[in-house]
């Protein structure tokens, strides 16, 4: 009971450092009971090699578990080791998520962030530096059929995605640490009925974590392999987002120990069940502080990234079945739609942003 007890109050703050932590930009929770003391900061994200991974996320934990309220209006310079400063500037699409695009992270050099929040107090991360090798991967994909229970708890077989990856360990004298993760973009054009000026609406982009609940990493310090084949990385249930096309991109992150340990920390917590036979949850400290008050808490974790990738596409006509769900193009005499098909923006993470490679 003592050990239960325990895992419960360290639940209590870190469940919504959690549903923050899943990068980039995606917001998606990583499914654990517990409770949360709310109204506090969480500052998350990274700079990275690759330009568009540059997100830092800023919200308040709320006083239930659900995502944390978006903080807007944040100032957040990030700055090097030779006097280089650069700013974020808050995503017009998403409130609380702050990009540096075209600002490519440099293996070697050390990086932190100040964040100056609308209340008015400064933030910082603990500089890190960037590691100097990350490897390579190639990622690929197998469409099976597994038994799904839903919220109601009925048991049916189901279509899923499988995301692998074949990986080469980088080598070298130091240890090396890395963490998978695999994102989704798919694109929604919502129906377009018919009108007399013949106006089509815009397409939305909705871009997500492939599969929020996994968390996989690496240290070269337990293992001695070179290589790794056949990783699972992603488990995806196949839904009404195949219908048009849809892209997976696999990215491996070369961290910092401290970074590693951070996710280390969150996989415990993410996978503990509560059973007393459970590793105990770790209490997660991130690299954020406030200047005028280090003691104070606050909660995620500012990395430094050296990142490669591997990105592949669906189509419907990939599968080998057809995909059965309710679409969007208009058909006569038809007059319900999915609420997707109506406004295609009330997806989350979707905008009317395209991603550059899409």
């Amino acid at each position: 009971m003592r050990a239960e007890n325990c895992g419960r109050s360290v639940l209590k703050w870190s469940i919504q450092l959690i549903w923050f932590s899943i990068l980039v930009g995606c917001l998606s929770p990583v499914d654990i009971p517990g409770a949360s003391v709310g109204g506090q900061l969480i500052v998350s994200g990274q700079i990275s090699t690759i330009p568009y991974q540059n997100v830092v996320q800023v919200g308040l934990t709320p006083a239930i578990e659900r995502v944390p309220f978006p903080v807007s209006g944040a100032t957040i310079a990030l700055m090097d080791d030779v006097g280089n400063s650069y700013t974020y500037y808050e995503d017009e699409f998403h409130p609380g998520s702050y990009l540096l695009p075209g600002v490519a992270g440099i293996p070697g050099r050390t990086y932190h962030i100040q964040v100056l929040a609308p209340d008015g107090f400064t933030f910082e991360s603990k500089p890190e530096k960037m590691p100097e090798l990350v490897g390579s991967l190639t990622a690929d994909y197998e469409i099976l059929t597994e038994e799904f229970t839903d919220g109601e708890g009925t048991v049916s077989n189901q279509p899923f995605l499988k995301v692998y990856s074949d990986i080469t360990i980088p080598e070298s004298s130091e240890p090396v640490y890395l963490k998978w993760s695999v994102d989704e973009d798919f694109l929604l054009t919502p129906t377009d009925f018919p009108d007399p000026f013949a106006q089509v609406p815009p397409s939305c982009y909705i871009t997500q974590n492939a599969d929020p609940q996994s968390i996989t990493l690496f240290n070269s310090e337990q293992t001695r392999n070179s290589s790794i084949g056949h990783l699972l990385l992603a488990s995806r249930i196949v839904d009404y987002t195949f219908l048009e096309k849809h892209y997976f991109t696999t990215y491996q992150s070369s961290l910092t120990k401290e970074a590693y340990e951070y996710w280390r920390k969150v996989d415990i917590l993410a996978n503990n069940v509560g059973s007393i036979f459970d590793t105990p949850p770790a209490e997660i400290r991130g690299n954020i502080y406030r200047v005028d008050d280090p003691a104070t808490e606050v909660l995620g974790y500012f990395q430094t990234a050296n990142q490669t990738f591997d990105r592949f596409y669906l189509l419907p006509d990939f599968f080998p079945f057809p995909l059965l769900f309710p679409s969007c193009p208009f058909v006569p005499n038809v007059y319900v739609y999915p609420n997707r098909c109506m406004d295609c923006v009330s997806v989350r993470n979707s905008s009317y942003r395209r991603p550059e490679w899409f």
